[in-house]
Formats: C-alpha cells, structure tokens, sequence
C-alpha cells in the first residue's frame, strides 16, 4: 500500500512548485529524491527529452539510478526510453529475464537493480517530454496503488516543465522584441532608443564618479551620391560595411549606434581625459579613407565627426546630443572628411 498522506504531502509541494520560477533541475532532483520516501521502490530517475528526444535534464535519487537514467539516454533504448516513445507505462518485473532489454539489462543489474517500472511524462507518444522511472531491488510487480500514484507525480511533473518551458519561451520571445526595438536591423548596431538609454545612464554615471564623457557624431560624406550612382543596395551594404570597420576601434564600455541613414553615434563614458577620444576619431578617419569592395563595386567614402565633451556629468543629454551633431556639420561644412569638437567644459561664447 501507498501511505496516502506522504504522497498527499509530496504532490503538495510539487503542485506549489508549479507558483515558482524554481530551476527544472532543482524540482526533478528533489522529485527523485523523495519518492522513494513515499513509495515501495528503491530508487527513482527521471529524464526530460527536448524535440528531437534528446536527453536534456537527468536526475536520480542515487548514483545508482542516476547512472542507470544515463545508461538508457546514450543506449535510446530501455525502460524509460520506450515509455517516452510509447506515451504509455513499461513495466519490466524482471530486468534478468525480460529479452527486450539486450545489452542493457546487466548494465541495470550491475546497478543493483532487479526491475524497473517506467511512466512517461505527459500523455500520447508525440505529447511526451521524457519519463519517471521506478526501480526495485528485488523483481515482481508494483505493490497495489504504486503505479497510480507514480502516474500522478508523472503528471504534476510534466505540468511543472511544461509550464518551465512556456515561461522560459516566453521570455526568448520578449528578448528577442527587446532586441529588435533596440537594434538596427541593417547593421545590428544599437538604435537611436538604446542609445539615448545608455546616455542617460552614462550620464548619472558621470554625476557620481565626476568622470567626463564625450560623443561622436559621424556621418558619412557624399553619401546620398553612393545611392544615386550605385543603387540603394549598394548603399545598404555600404552601410554594413561602415559598422564592421567601427566595431573594432571601440573600447568594450564604447557604445555605437546607428541614429538614422548615414549619421553614425560613438558614446565614450569614463573618460580619464576628454582627450583620449582624438585619436579614436583620427581612426575612424583612417578607417573610412580605404576602398570598400560592395557588390563588385569599388567605392570610397568619407566621414564628418563632430565630437562633444561632458564636463563632471553635469550636462544633459539634450544638448550634449546637439553640440556633438552641430560639431559634425560644422566638420562637413569644412570640406568633410575630419573631425571638429565642441568642448563644454569651457565656457559658452555669447
């Protein structure tokens, strides 16, 4: 007979594991774990399957049964196996004497096992996410009432990882929304939103560590005429290209953002001297001067960088973004191709 209170009390705490955010691997160790505190058997194991009925989580009450789950998932074959192929209860009474087993049976045995009794997870054989195995130390069949209340901790036990696994999708999916709300789709480069986030947070940085901060504004020169000659996918491409030869300049705390079209953004925070982004904006210059092969094409760009400096963090965002884009125009008015700088520590002039 099953003593109905501990099993009561173990579904219990099963089902209010379900409220949780707890790790799958937690739930099954201390599922396996105190079966055999609830029931007649000897051991327990338990295995989840992903899609391609790949082992993905294993547990066992003991080294003997975990080593026995582990035995089954690299043979495919056994006990636990079939249940998850079958979606139905295998019961093997006797591990010596049952010929579907082959090679695995003395592997079992050798674990100190003499039957084994497995459920699977979830109902129907494409419905499974892996198995509940039972093992005993002497053969013969489940006392009465094991095998129901097996199926119903297999139950609870699908439920949590099923619902584990809807949870963790769930929040694949808004990772992946944030993402894409937050990134360039061409060049995969930080937006205008994510730029203006990681601004202000740079920027309340700078207020407590009274460590300056500068932005690059580079936007590419005669850039609408690469469009008008070669076509807007050479543009595109272009584009890529521009991103590619920035990444590597950057320090890893740098943040590049693509703003809008050709208008590129560097965000350099904690800044030992607002000087130490020159020779960064001499490298984006050198960067940019060599021949970029798009689409057999041969095409030479430039770019204008207007270059702002914090003072100790007490600018705001607004006007930091302005004078860096007012210190790239006026770099483009001069011809293009270099870098001018707005300093606010200094002074406004009237």
């Amino acid at each position: 007979m099953v003593p109905e209170q501990r099993l009561a009390d173990l579904l219990t705490a099963l089902a209010r594991t379900l409220l949780t955010d707890a790790p799958i691997g937690e739930l099954l160790h201390d599922l396996v774990v105190r079966i055999p505190q609830v029931l007649p058997v000897s051991a327990a194991g338990l295995t989840v399957v992903q899609d391609e009925r790949e082992a993905h989580e294993i547990a066992g009450s003991d080294a003997a049964a975990l080593s026995c789950e582990r035995a089954q998932a690299d043979a495919r074959s056994g006990p636990g196996v079939e249940a998850t192929r079958r979606g139905e209860a295998v019961h093997v009474p006797d591990l010596a004497a049952d010929p579907r087993l082959g090679s695995l049976s003395p592997v079992l045995r050798t674990a100190g096992f003499a039957a084994a009794f497995a459920f699977p997870l979830g109902h129907g054989p494409h419905r499974t996410v892996g198995s509940l195995t039972l093992y005993r130390d002497r053969p013969g069949p489940l006392p009465h009432g094991a095998g129901a209340a097996t199926a119903a901790l297999a139950d609870v036990a699908a439920a949590y990882i099923l619902n584990a696994r809807t949870m963790q999708d769930l929040r694949t999916t808004a990772d992946r929304f944030r993402q894409r709300s937050l990134h360039d789709p061409l060049t995969g480069l930080a937006n205008r939103s994510l730029f203006r986030e990681r601004l202000d947070h740079a920027i309340d940085r700078a207020r407590r560590t009274r460590r300056p901060l500068a932005i690059l504004f580079a936007d590419l020169d005669r850039f609408k005429a690469v469009n008008d000659r070669y076509g807007h996918q050479t543009g595109d491409e272009l584009l890529s290209a521009v991103a590619r030869r920035l990444v590597p300049l950057l320090r890893p705390s740098d943040t590049l953002a693509r703003l809008a079209g050709d208008e590129f953004a560097i965000l350099c925070e904690d800044l030992t001297d607002p000087a130490d982004v020159i020779p960064l904006a001499r490298r984006i210059d050198d960067a940019l001067r060599h021949t970029f092969f798009l689409s057999g094409e041969r095409v030479r760009i430039t770019a204008s960088v207007g270059i702002a400096y914090s003072g100790r963090g007490e600018e705001v965002p607004e006007r930091l973004l302005r004078e860096a884009d007012a210190a790239m125009y006026r770099a483009k008015r001069e011809g293009g191709g270099q870098h001018r700088i707005i300093d606010l520590r200094e002074p406004e002039r009237p």
